[in-house]
This record gives C-alpha cells, structure tokens and sequence, in this order.
C-alpha cells in the first residue's frame, strides 16, 4: 500500500537528509525515518534511500539566497563567506543568525529549497510514496515576514521631528550614492533643499514587532485652480538598511496610494545614478521621466 507523505514524515525526512554522518532510510513498514549502520544492514524491500543532498547541494542553496536578497550590506557579508572557502556553512549562518527577519527569511528559503529535492524524489517513487492531496506535507510554513512582523500605520503630527530626522539620514545616504563616501553631514541640507513637515502632510511608517520605525514613506498635496488638476509628491521613501529586500518599501508605497485615493498624480524624484528604487515603481504603476517618477491619477469612480 502506497505510503502518504504527511507533514510530520516530511520534517523527518528533511532533518536526514542534513545528517551527512549518519546512513538514513525511509522503512515503509514502520512508515519511519530510521537510522542504519549501512545500507546492507536495512530490511530488504522495505526501506527506500532518502533524497540525495551533499555539501555541494548546500553551498548551491546559500549561494542562491544571497543572490536573491535586495539588501546589498548583507549580500555583500554572506557573498565574502562564500568565497572564503574556509567555515562557510557555520560562518553564513552567523551573518544571519543576529538579523532576526533575514534569518527567518532564510530558514523559509532553505526549507522551500530542500522540499523542492523531496518533490522530484517523489516523482521517482510515485508507486510507494505519495503527496495525499486532501492533507498535503508541502507550503506549510508560516506567513510571510510583512503579515506576521510589521505593522503599517499613519505617523501622527507630533512626531514630525522625528520624521526629519528619517529624512536626514536617506539625504546623507543620497549624497554618498551621488558623490560617494567623500559626502558627510554638510551635503544633507542641500538635498533636502530646507524641506520641513507642512501642515497637511501625510506619512505613513512601517514598525518592527518592537514598535521601533522600520520605514517611512511620506506626501504632500498640490492642487492647480486653473488646471483643476492635483498631485502628490513623495518627499521622502526609505527603508531602514537593515529591512531592505523584504518589501516593505512597496507595501508602503501601496499604503500611500491607497490612503490618497485615485484622484490625484503621484510624483517621486530619485537620486541621480540610484536605480534601485527603478524595479518597485515600475511594478507600481509609475513611468520615468528623466529623473522624475509619475503614476497618472485616475478620474473617480461613478458612484451607484
């Protein structure tokens, strides 16, 4: 009789498969993952050899991730342990293991790698072992880093200060992205160009499970009497360094449009030669002009 996958086999079978030191089956008689001595030792035609993984299918993994991340002061930390060749399976993890989300980004990763090899070892047995569709051992880890982690809300006018000060830290950031690191505190003022918090503002920050400002996104309205036309213009968009790559720069981006409503046209600027914000805006609707960023705003809808 075929042998379901369950949840709780799949767990098994993904911890044996990291023990590089011991031997290991799946015994479809005791429907278990067990230990042998060697693989002549084990019950005949009543085991089968679990999916293969070996150091190479590790460094592979790591390797993948780290090209999948959107943060470039990690990606560079883990891309350095890779091509060290010296402690890089403990040395990764040590990169990640004091940045709480990343590391949790990176155990859902490595989990979903490590199923994908279950996955095609099924396909090579699909007479003895089976994924039961009506309880599936697959996609059960839990939700995403924005859902569980981050809380999205409207910053309040007495914390204006506050948000200057986010707003020195991106425009010390932008200068060294156009200048390089030789730009210092002095350069911050003539990017922000004396811009200050205005009654009728909008911002909206992301905060992390400790309550502590993750990233911040803030607005300002215009409107043209003769044109009847208005606009929203982006004074500020930036993510804590430590969150970037895990979409909270987008999510932000959405909780602004969404708070604006359809009407009015959205404007950003981006920093001369910084092109990392170029793959969220596209996704989200806005088109380039030079260094200008404008979403077109839509006429209301007709109300029933």
């Amino acid at each position: 009789m075929p042998l379901p996958l369950t949840a709780a086999l799949l767990d098994q079978i993904l911890f044996a498969m990291e023990d590089q030191d011991n031997f290991t089956v799946l015994n479809l008689t005791s429907r278990q993952v067990e230990l042998c001595a060697d693989e002549n030792s084990c019950g005949d035609n009543t085991i089968l050899p679990l999916p293969s993984w070996s150091s190479t299918d590790g460094f592979r993994m790591m390797r993948e991730f780290s090209e999948s991340l959107h943060n470039p002061i990690v990606q560079a930390e883990l891309r350095a342990v890779l091509d060290s060749g010296q402690g890089v399976f403990r040395r990764f993890k040590l990169v990640l293991k004091p940045r709480d989300l990343l590391y949790r980004q990176w155990l859902r990763f490595k989990r979903k790698f490590m199923e994908e090899k279950v996955r095609l070892w099924l396909e090579d047995w699909p007479e003895v072992v089976f994924e039961d569709p009506g309880d599936p051992a697959f996609g059960t880890e839990e939700p995403g880093l924005l859902a569980a982690d981050f809380t999205f809300r409207e910053g309040l006018s007495s914390e204006s200060s506050r948000l200057e000060e986010w707003d020195s830290e991106a425009c010390l950031e932008a200068a060294q992205t156009v200048f390089g690191e030789i730009a210092g505190p002095g350069y911050v003022e003539f990017f922000r160009r004396g811009r200050r918090f205005e009654r009728g503002d909008r911002y909206w920050v992301a905060e992390n499970p400790q309550g502590a400002w993750a990233g911040v996104i803030w607005s300002r309205r215009w409107s043209f009497p003769r044109s009847k036309a208005e606009a929203v213009e982006v004074q500020l968009w930036f993510v804590d360094p430590e969150y970037r790559g895990l979409g909270l720069g987008s999510r932000l981006l959405e909780t602004m449009r969404e708070a604006w409503g359809s009407g009015p046209a959205l404007t950003l600027v981006t920093p001369m030669g910084d092109r990392r914000l170029d793959g969220p805006l596209v996704r989200s609707g806005f088109q380039a002009t030079g260094r200008l960023w404008v979403a077109p705003g839509q006429p209301p809808k007709d109300q029933p």
